[in-house]
C-alpha cells in the first residue's frame, strides 16, 4: 500500500533541502524526518539523498523520483484549488435537460439572471422531450430535468417550481362561440396538439379520457411554437399553455376557448434521482431556481 506520508516528508525535505526545515513545515521531529526518509529508501532500495554541511542533495535516483512526486504534489494541489473554485461557485458545469418549450418560455429569462450572478459556471442544456429528459436522467447523463410533473413519480424527486394551466385557443378570425363550451362540443372543431410522447399532451388525453371522451386532432406537431403560429392563423383550436401566451392573449391575437369542465392545473418543476447527490453548481442553480419560484 502506497504510504502518502513518507512521499509527503520526501517532497519536503527535497524541496528546501533540509531535514531542519522540513520538520518545521510538517511539525513534527527532526529525527522523525529521518526515520521516515530511512524507511522510504528501504522501501525503495535506492539511497535518495546525500548528507552534507548545508543539508541535503538528491541523488539520481531521488530526483527521478522527485520529478514524480513534485508532479503529484501538484497534481493534487491542484485539486484543491479547484474544489474551493466550486465551493465559491466560481466554476462548475451543470447539464440540464429540458424541452424546447420549458427552455424558451420558462428557463431562459432565469439562466440569464443566473448567468450574471455565477459567469464562471457553464450551463449544458440538452432539449428533449420530458420523457427522454427522464432517460437520460436516470442513466446518469444529467444533473437534473425540468418538466411537468407527471402523476407517476417513478423513482424521481421533484421540486415544485411553478403551476401552469393548460388551455384552448383560436386565432382572432376564427369563428367560435363566446359562450364556455362543453367539452364534448369542441370535439367538432379541427383540434391541433401536440405530439403523443410529450407530458403536455399526455395531460390533455387524461384530461379528456376522465370525460369520457376520445379525439383525433388535426394536426400533431413536436413544437409548441409552431403550435401557436397555426393556431393564429386559424387552422383549428389548439391546445397550449397559458402562461406561455400571455402577450398574445392580452394583444388579442388569441383568444381562449373556455370549456367545460376546466382543464386541471399541472406543476413545473425539477426533477431529481432520488439519494443520488448532485455538484455544488446544480446546487446552486436549484437553489437558485427555488428562489425565482416563491
Amino acid at each position: 500500500m502506497l504510504n502518502t506520508e513518507l512521499y509527503k516528508v520526501f517532497y519536503f525535505t527535497a524541496n528546501y533541502q533540509s531535514i531542519s526545515e522540513a520538520a518545521k513545515i510538517l511539525y513534527i521531529s527532526q529525527p522523525a524526518i529521518s526515520k521516515s526518509i530511512k524507511k522510504l529508501e528501504a522501501l525503495t532500495g535506492c539511497t535518495l539523498f546525500i548528507r552534507n554541511s548545508r543539508g541535503v542533495t538528491l541523488t539520481t535516483e531521488g530526483q527521478i523520483l522527485y520529478d514524480y512526486v513534485k508532479s503529484a504534489f501538484e497534481t493534487l494541489n491542484n485539486g484543491e484549488m479547484m474544489l474551493e473554485k466550486l465551493k465559491k461557485r466560481t466554476e462548475g458545469i451543470v447539464k440540464v435537460g429540458i424541452s424546447n418549450t420549458l427552455c424558451r418560455y420558462f428557463f431562459l429569462p432565469h439562466l440569464e439572471a443566473f448567468h450574471y450572478l455565477y459567469p464562471g459556471i457553464r450551463i449544458q442544456i440538452i432539449n428533449r422531450p420530458s420523457p427522454d429528459t427522464l432517460k437520460l436522467l436516470e442513466q446518469g447523463q444529467l444533473d437534473f430535468g425540468i418538466i411537468s410533473i407527471p402523476m407517476d413519480k417513478g423513482n424521481m424527486e421533484y421540486i415544485e417550481l411553478m403551476a401552469i394551466q393548460d388551455i384552448f385557443v383560436a386565432g382572432r378570425k376564427y369563428d367560435i362561440p363566446k359562450s364556455t363550451l362543453p367539452l364534448e362540443n369542441l370535439l367538432s372543431y379541427p383540434l391541433l396538439m401536440l405530439e403523443d410522447k410529450n407530458l403536455s399532451r399526455i395531460h390533455i388525453d387524461d384530461y379528456f379520457e376522465a370525460n369520457h371522451l376520445s379525439f383525433t386532432p388535426e394536426i400533431e406537431i413536436s413544437s409548441m411554437d409552431i403550435l401557436i403560429e397555426f393556431a393564429k392563423i386559424g387552422l383549428g383550436i389548439a391546445s397550449v399553455i397559458k402562461n406561455f401566451v400571455s402577450e398574445e392573449l392580452a394583444l388579442g391575437i388569441l383568444k381562449e376557448v373556455p370549456v367545460s369542465p376546466a382543464i386541471p392545473e399541472r406543476k413545473i418543476g425539477i426533477a431529481l434521482k432520488k439519494n443520488i447527490p448532485v455538484s455544488m453548481a446544480s446546487q446552486s442553480f436549484i437553489e437558485f431556481l427555488k428562489e425565482q419560484g416563491k
